[in-house]
C-alpha cells in the first residue's frame, strides 16, 4: 500500500510553498550532475547550494565578506553577520518576506572573541526594532 497524504501533511505543504519563492535556473548539458555531485559532497540539497552560491556572489559582488550565519532560537529567525567594504559590520536577515541589511559598528569597535554573540545579539535588536517596534 501506498502512503496516505493527510490533511496536515497537505497543510504543511502548502504552508511552505507559500512562505517561498521560486527561481529557475537552466543550464548547459552536462551540468547538472558535476553541480548536484558538489552540493551532495558539501552535505547540502541542490536548492540549498543554490541559494548559498546566489548569496556569496551577491556579498562579493557588493564588496562584503560572509563572517558568521546565526539563529535565533526565541524568535526562530536566522541571519548573516557580513563585514562591509567599509570595515563597518552588518546584520543581513529577512522579516515577513522582506531582506534587510543594516549597518552595525565598526570592526575595531568589536573584539574578536565577541563575534559569535556580537552576530547573534544584533540579529536578536534588530529584528526587535523592525518587527516589534524597539520593544
Amino acid at each position: 500500500m501506498g502512503a496516505i497524504y493527510t490533511k496536515a501533511q497537505k497543510e504543511a505543504t502548502r504552508r511552505y510553498v507559500n512562505s517561498t519563492d521560486q527561481i529557475r535556473v537552466r543550464t548547459d548539458k552536462g551540468n547538472l550532475d558535476y553541480i548536484k555531485g558538489h552540493a551532495k559532497a558539501m552535505g547540502e540539497t541542490m536548492g540549498e547550494f543554490v541559494n548559498r552560491a546566489i548569496m556569496e556572489a551577491i556579498y562579493r559582488d557588493r564588496g562584503e565578506i560572509l563572517i558568521e550565519t546565526v539563529h535565533s532560537d526565541e524568535y526562530d529567525i536566522s541571519g548573516r553577520l557580513l563585514l562591509s567594504e567599509d570595515d563597518h559590520y552588518e546584520i543581513d536577515f529577512i522579516i515577513e518576506g522582506v531582506r534587510r541589511i543594516k549597518k552595525l559598528d565598526e570592526q575595531k569597535d568589536v573584539p574578536s572573541s565577541f563575534i559569535s554573540d556580537y552576530a547573534w545579539m544584533s540579529l536578536e535588536n534588530e529584528y526587535e526594532n523592525e518587527l516589534l517596534g524597539g520593544e
